[in-house]
């Protein structure tokens, strides 16, 4: 079974898988962190350009490809082939910190061209992550960020999840929503697994 824990940023998804890979025949996968961009300095998610944001998504892609292809026999993976595309369309649209109430719509004449450029990424990305995954499991938001320097807004999350599962829908996709503390979760993960 291959199965992919979807959700936004702070949902739960690494908790959850990485205890849940201690007691289960799945192995976890994990996208490398989101960050740091190739020939430059190092530098915060949020410090990124559009550019570059465009090549982390790429790369990032590239790199859990890579890694679920190494798990033919089954995997859980932490996130999905669909977030940094999704994290990317969000920044793009609205920015880090977008004000409660915000809609996704058009970019800003500036970033234009780099939303573009994710959208046309986007079609290969949902191609590829509707053909990978046997199983999808969504965290909802129900925990506020605890980062004492908050990399998105609560908003942000709010906008991004509600893009993952409006993708999710779209395409036809069950999507199966867990919830609860950790333990209830891990509850309800090993009763789809076990099916």
């Amino acid at each position: 079974m291959r199965l992919a824990v979807v959700g936004a940023y702070g949902a739960g998804k690494t908790t959850l898988i990485s205890e849940f890979a201690k007691s289960s025949r799945l192995p976890a996968v994990h996208g490398s962190p989101m960050r740091d961009p190739a020939g430059v300095r190092p530098k915060s998610l949020e410090e990124v350009t559009p550019a570059e944001l465009v090549q982390l998504v790429v790369r990032r892609f590239t790199e859990r490809a890579v890694e679920e292809a190494l798990h033919f026999s089954g995997f859980v993976s932490d996130g999905s082939l669909l977030h940094e595309w999704v994290y990317a369309t969000v920044r793009l649209a609205v920015g880090l910190h977008p004000a409660p109430g915000t809609a996704l719509g058009a970019p800003s004449a500036e970033v234009l061209p780099y939303a573009e450029i994710v959208e046309a990424l986007g079609r290969e990305v949902r191609r590829r992550a509707f053909a990978t995954y046997d199983v999808f499991v969504h965290l909802p938001v129900e925990f506020p960020l605890t980062d004492p320097v908050k990399p998105i807004s609560e908003h942000f999350r709010v906008l991004s999840d509600r893009l993952l599962l409006e993708e999710l829908r779209t395409a036809g996709v069950t999507v199966h929503t867990v919830t609860g503390p950790v333990e209830e979760r891990l509850s309800a993960l090993a009763r789809l697994v076990d099916r």
